[in-house]
């Protein structure tokens, strides 16, 4: 017979259902994301020194201008929240698109749109992983590629640099988080300039 050990970890102001990931000293931080010092050891030790929620800001016009003269970004099938669990993966496409407009809304402090949307994203409708990184997108956090993006639109560091790290996030996620991204400023500036 196996020996089966097991581990809990509690987050503050964490529900019972929480999903929490174990990420490398080196990953992307993600707002339910915990570095242990042991790979497999238990009891695990866990350590978090990031903060996951994204700063509310004027962003830049010029930074905005720029990044929406990129390249087109992936796109959906229909309306994002119509798309949430549209796509392969742990997070389907459908999916970042709303987390990138939820963590949009949240650094415009436009909370009445986050919440209309977060509002018609269906649990059931997507995997639990996903559904978790979209509730804490609409309190505002996210991992550290999509907030350094946010940082970069608000004239804080290298919107360059801050898209390709993006691009290079996940499978195909960070593409659609950006196509998030732009829907969110264009959905905002015609409620009110960004």
């Amino acid at each position: 017979m196996t020996d089966v050990a097991a581990a809990s970890l509690m987050l503050r102001d964490a529900s019972p259902d929480t999903i929490v990931i174990r990420e490398p000293r080196d990953g992307y931080q993600f707002p339910n994301g915990v570095v242990t010092e042991f790979e497999v050891e238990l009891p695990i030790a866990a350590r978090r020194w990031w903060n996951p929620t994204c700063p509310k800001t004027k962003f830049d016009k010029k930074c905005v201008d720029q990044f929406l003269s990129y390249a087109q970004f992936p796109k959906l099938p229909s309306r994002p929240e119509a798309c949430v669990g549209w796509g392969p993966g742990l997070t389907p496409a459908g999916d970042d698109v709303v987390l990138g407009m939820l963590i949009t809304f949240h650094a415009l402090e436009r909370p009445s749109l986050s919440n209309d949307l977060y509002e018609v994203c269906r649990k059931d409708a997507t995997t639990a992983y996903s559904y978790e990184l979209l509730r804490y997108a609409s309190r505002g956090q996210a991992a550290r590629p999509v907030l350094h993006l946010m940082e970069a639109l608000g004239g804080f560091g290298d919107l360059d640099q801050a898209v390709e790290s993006l691009a290079n996030f996940g499978a195909t996620s960070g593409g659609y988080v950006m196509e998030g991204v732009r829907q969110a400023l264009n959905i905002a500036s015609k409620s009110e300039p960004v």
